[in-house]
């Protein structure tokens, strides 16, 4: 097994604590906005409820409003955790692409400077 130098492992310390800290915040922050809009949703379908007469037509009304209230935050649920992977995970390999373009780019520029019995 290889060794690795500090800035590696920095490197992969960073990762870990971005795909663990990027994830959870994602998907509290997309949980939570898409509860908030299907509370308002559910609210909106139960004040229109008022208007049926009918007992068992507004119970009818009820239940569909919440059948659509629970479906919704299902989907709201799954593309909550779809968008907290993809933002935890999409930038490690990204960044990691470019800290390597970086340190190729920076060591290229410093070889063109070196003497040229030093080039090689």
């Amino acid at each position: 097994m290889a060794k690795l130098d500090g800035w590696k492992r920095i490197g992969i310390v960073a990762s870990i604590a971005w795909i663990v800290g990027a994830g959870a915040y994602t998907y509290n922050s997309e949980s939570d906005r898409a509860s908030d809009f299907i509370a308002e949703a559910h609210v909106r379908c139960d004040s229109d409820l008022q208007a049926w007469k009918d007992e068992q037509a507004r119970e009818a009304a009820f239940q569909r409003c919440n059948k659509e209230a629970e479906d919704s935050l299902a989907s709201a649920i799954d593309n909550a955790r779809l968008e907290a992977v993809l933002v935890a995970l999409v930038p490690v390999p990204l960044g990691w692409g470019f800290a390597y373009l970086v340190f190729f780019l920076v060591r290229w520029v410093k070889r063109g400077f070196a003497p040229p019995a030093e080039r090689g």
